[in-house]
């Protein structure tokens, strides 16, 4: 089963097998799966994190993307560094 998410309208949108599945988030600008864990930028610089559609926690700031692997999600931001988080607990600045 591969899950795809992109955004559209301000919103995050899961498709899973080419079918869309669910929709959520508010104020979305960018986001990443790695197929279990959704990351989201949302537009004042935070990052969301959604487990099945529902968050599970928010933090960081500055944020302009994202990217998720393997339950670690890098975030660019907008001074040019990038954050690396583990369940929600900030690991490395490079």
């Amino acid at each position: 089963m591969a899950m795809v998410v992109k955004v559209n309208n301000g919103r995050v949108e899961e498709y899973e097998n080419g079918s869309r599945k669910r929709s959520y988030g508010l104020n979305v600008k960018a986001a990443s799966t790695d197929g279990t864990l959704v990351a989201a930028v949302t537009k004042n610089g935070r990052v969301e994190e959604y487990v099945n559609g529902s968050r599970k926690r928010t933090y960081g700031s500055n944020a302009v993307n994202v990217q998720v692997s393997a339950g670690t999600v890098a975030v660019s931001l907008a001074n040019g560094r990038t954050e690396e988080y583990v369940n929600g607990s900030r690991r490395r600045t490079y």
